[in-house]
């Protein structure tokens, strides 16, 4: 195996760290890391544009943010929102969980948008505006039956 594409121990350790949530990071800059581990800031700064680091880094990123735990979790801080009465938590709540779909506005036409008449314009806003009003309306209804449960 190429050893370009292997992370040394150093460069595994330093990885760990940029992915650990910044709030959790000991030390908690770079610049502290570079001198607790003695090493030059420059160098986690090259090992960062290194494509093999790259590669991995971005692919734990994405597992971290795919995470079902952190998804329940952030939809379990949702629903505590939404039932103390925040609408538009609950609003996102309801989609996230696919019980309220965002209206889908489909506009037909043949002519170029720069043809389109100031009257048609209005009604395409005025269609627009319906229907957030609609989703606003349901997600009230929503949040008020969760508070009588």
């Amino acid at each position: 195996m190429d050893k370009e594409n292997i992370l040394d121990p150093r460069q595994e350790k330093y990885l760990n760290w940029l992915c650990t949530p910044a709030s959790g990071r000991i030390p908690s800059s770079q610049e502290k890391y570079a001198q607790q581990e003695g090493i030059d800031p420059t160098t986690l700064r090259r090992w960062q544009k290194k494509p093999s680091f790259k590669a991995e880094w971005a692919k734990r990123v994405e597992d971290l943010q795919g995470s079902p735990e952190r998804s329940q979790k952030l939809l379990d801080a949702l629903y505590a929102k939404a039932l103390d009465g925040d609408n538009k938590a609950a609003q996102l709540y309801l989609q996230a969980t696919n019980r309220l779909a965002p209206t889908q506005i489909k506009v037909e036409h043949s002519q170029k948008l720069e043809d389109i008449s100031d009257a048609e314009l209005d009604a395409l806003i005025a269609r627009a505006a319906l229907g957030e009003k609609h989703i606003r309306q349901e997600t009230e209804s929503f949040a008020r039956e969760l508070k009588e449960l």
